[in-house]
């Protein structure tokens, strides 16, 4: 399958997220993504509409909580792939309370190093902020993706 069998539906990415949800875990097994079985085109967007979908149930503190912060760095450049400049800027301002800025790929560890925010007030306040500022959708990051599956017609969503 590629991009283009999807790109005349009214929301082509929710459409590909959909079948990568299918594509990336066994059935039967909701919790072990597999990833690699969808090609980098389709991985963006799946990543990118769990990080749209994670932040609005949640916040970015949801984010960082869940197994999708294993994949902040690629969502981050990802956001900047499809033009959404302010969504990437947030995310760089709550991955800033990281050490070095850089939450751990792996979920323990990130919440290791969250550890020490657990009661933090001004930590609580500052991703408040940056979710409201989220919430605003200033990117919409639902039509920066539909753009972006149909100027990427030639992507496969398998790998």
């Amino acid at each position: 399958m590629k991009f283009k069998d999807f790109s005349n539906a009214d929301e082509p990415a929710l459409e590909i997220f959909n079948v990568c949800l299918d594509t990336v875990f066994d059935e039967g097994d909701g919790n072990t993504e597999h990833l690699d079985r969808i090609g980098p085109e389709a991985r963006l967007v799946y990543l990118l509409w769990c990080f749209d979908g994670e932040v609005h149930n949640g916040g970015f503190n949801q984010l960082f909580f869940n197994s999708l912060g294993d994949h902040c760095f690629e969502i981050l450049e990802g956001l900047r792939k499809v033009g959404a400049p302010i969504s990437a800027q947030l995310l760089e301002q709550a991955m800033a309370w990281f050490p070095d800025s850089k939450p751990s790929s792996d979920r323990e560890e990130r919440w290791q190093q969250l550890e020490p925010f657990e009661d933090d007030e001004k930590y609580e306040a500052q991703l408040g902020e940056l979710d409201d500022k989220f919430y605003k959708y200033e990117d919409n990051l639902a039509e920066l993706l539909h753009k972006y599956v149909r100027d990427n017609l030639a992507a496969n969503i398998n790998a």
